[in-house]
């Protein structure tokens, strides 16, 4: 559902705590060949190798970070240059800037996804809320929530991502 998760929810009476947050993201290339996800300085964000090594023999790196509370879509500047400045600790201060972007991302109220039933309608199931980590959880999210919806054992606990944690919130609604 996405960072329309709110907006849908409401049109249905549904009680779902997730909202838009702005991050951003950049693509760089770097001499340095890493072959694992780097936590930036500070907590700022990470940087991701990519598969694509370009024609000079550089490896392309996706950087990731900020949580920024705005409406506004378009990357700021700022922003772009302290990923990039953060990741040159690691990557060498010789990187080149690919592209630059910025998105908003569905974060839920704690920040941890919300996946299993509604509280209102037990046969409705949302997953949603997953920040920038929806790519990373995709398979283990969706296994949760077909065993949820099918009635079947999982591996996975699903009470620390049922909707019911906050159920307090809801009631105030």
């Amino acid at each position: 559902m996405g960072v329309e998760s709110t907006s849908l929810c409401n049109t249905i009476k549904v009680s779902c705590p997730v909202y838009p947050v702005k991050g951003h993201l950049a693509t760089i290339s770097s001499p340095v060949d890493c072959n694992y996800n780097i936590t930036l300085p500070s907590g700022i964000g990470y940087a991701a190798p990519m598969d694509h090594i370009d024609p000079e023999g550089r490896r392309l790196y996706r950087l990731s970070g900020f949580v920024d509370f705005t409406p506004r879509k378009e990357p700021d500047q700022d922003r772009i240059d302290a990923l990039i400045n953060a990741a040159k600790v690691h990557l060498g201060s010789d990187v080149n800037l690919i592209d630059a972007s910025a998105c908003h991302r569905p974060f839920s109220a704690d920040d941890r996804p919300i996946i299993g039933p509604a509280y209102q309608f037990p046969n409705l199931f949302l997953c949603t809320g997953f920040g920038s980590r929806g790519w990373s959880v995709g398979v283990g999210s969706g296994s949760l929530l077909s065993s949820l919806i099918l009635q079947l054992p999982c591996d996975i606990d699903p009470e620390p991502y049922s909707a019911k944690r906050f159920l307090s919130f809801m009631k105030r609604r």
